[in-house]
């Protein structure tokens, strides 16, 4: 399907009909509306239990179609709501909208969630809880809207750049385009939406003088209501025409390039590659890791590694004996653990590898202090870390990972790893499977 195509010709009485899903957050929803000159009839809408997508949604669909009396190629157009939120529940959806648009080529667009819960509160930026003391964020700077996945050093970056965004800031059009993005020039927005506690924390926290304006979570009607004017965009030239060859009403076919490519189509996911814009671009690739010391952990680090364990939520909880045996040469298993120390100040992270039979290693752990995320860091260390293994006798180096962190996986991939098999339901509080990598040191 090309991006040109009309919702000419489709829509069942006084309207089109628009079909909405949205799998990204929590829980999901699939809408019913018809969309007409006199706005939005919402017809229905039915919610879909988190993590049940993928058996729950097609059906969901089929369910409310049947319930209103109309078929699949009544439909004249279909809103995806393509992320950020859940992994699974982007891909799922997405893939069902594909599924159901291509055979009777139904027009679709794409809509970020940020959008969405943006124009629910009236307001121009937003937040979602991303995990992992991160958020997926939304900031309308002046005439510019930037979407990425912060973090507190993102967040403070924001905070102490130079100018607010004025008061009054309007939804604005929906953008997902991260393709051209300059350091930003303003501070934070003056009022950010949010629906759930723990992204309204973390902004609170790094923005404490902006305005936190709290609705419902979007759902698909929502985001139903803010492509309306792309899906029916002011064309006097056409009329759109119900199945019944009358005149529905004065708006025309979208301008070209506003539907989505459905070969093209891809979930808008916001890792943290796409965060450039307040992380590792606010500086020189060339100064990535510059001013970081990395040297063998001591006795006297512990409290340090404990302390930035204790703050980091994907560092191992160990004792301080595990600590202990890890600096001792002649304990057994044999580890490789060093710290990493940056422009001379207080200790910036640590590294532990153990060493196994067999000319291999496990990476027990890599981790970053919050403040000096995404500056290189962890780079460096693993740079230190693989000649020592090799002097060792390491050749290769494997690790697990819980299969939902996908930014720790692209991190992994990006030093060389690649995915080597599974371990089911390998961790718990929830259960989860594990992710296998490894790579060689040859």
């Amino acid at each position: 399907m090309t991006g040109s195509q009309s919702v000419a010709g489709r829509g069942a009485g006084e309207g089109v009909l628009v079909l909405g899903v949205d799998t990204c957050g929590p829980s999901g929803t699939v809408a019913l509306a018809r969309v007409g000159a006199g706005g939005i009839e919402l017809l229905g809408q039915t919610e879909l239990a988190g993590k049940t997508y993928s058996a729950t949604l097609v059906s969901a669909v089929e369910g409310l179609l049947t319930g209103h009396g109309v078929k699949l190629a009544d439909i004249g157009a279909i809103v995806v709501v393509n992320g950020p939120g859940s992994f699974t529940g982007i891909r799922v959806g997405v893939s069902a909208v594909k599924g159901l648009a291509e055979p009777g080529e139904i027009p679709v667009v794409a809509v970020s969630r940020l959008a969405v819960l943006a124009a629910k509160a009236g307001v121009g930026s937003s937040a979602l809880d991303a995990h992992r003391h991160e958020v997926f964020l939304r900031v309308a700077l002046g005439g510019d809207v930037r979407e990425l996945l912060a973090g507190a050093e993102e967040l403070a970056h924001i905070y102490s750049a130079s100018s607010p965004v004025p008061k009054g800031e309007g939804p604005g059009a929906p953008s997902t385009n991260l393709a051209h993005i300059s350091e930003s020039r303003y501070g934070p927005p003056s009022v950010v939406a949010l629906c759930d506690d723990a992204a309204a924390e973390m902004v609170e926290a790094a923005w404490g003088g902006v305005e936190l304006r709290r609705v419902e979570a979007p759902t698909a009607a929502d985001a139903i209501g803010v492509c309306t004017a792309e899906i029916l965009a002011s064309h006097p030239s056409r009329k759109i025409r119900g199945l019944d060859g009358a005149p529905s009403f004065l708006y025309g076919e979208m301008p070209e390039g506003k539907f989505a490519d459905l070969a093209l189509l891809d979930g808008h996911y916001l890792r943290r590659s796409d965060a450039e814009v307040f992380g590792e671009a606010a500086q020189p690739k060339s100064e990535m890791g510059a001013g970081v010391r990395v040297r063998r952990m001591e006795a006297g680090d512990i409290d340090g590694v404990m302390e930035i364990a204790a703050k980091t939520d994907h560092a191992p909880r160990w004792g301080r004996a595990a600590y202990e045996a890890a600096v001792d040469a002649g304990n057994q298993p044999r580890r490789v653990a060093l710290v990493a120390e940056r422009d001379g100040r207080a200790l910036a992270g640590f590294v532990v590898a153990a060493i196994l039979p067999g000319s291999e290693a496990e990476l027990e752990s890599i981790v970053t202090a919050v403040p000096h995320q995404r500056r290189g860091v962890a780079r460096e260390m693993f740079a230190v870390l693989k000649p020592e293994l090799r002097r060792q006798g390491v050749r290769e180096v494997m690790l697990e990972v819980r299969e939902a962190n996908h930014s720790a996986q692209g991190f992994y991939r990006f030093l060389g790893f690649k995915e080597d098999g599974r371990r089911m339901g390998y961790y718990a509080d929830p259960v989860e499977d594990a992710v296998l990598m490894r790579v060689s040191l040859r």
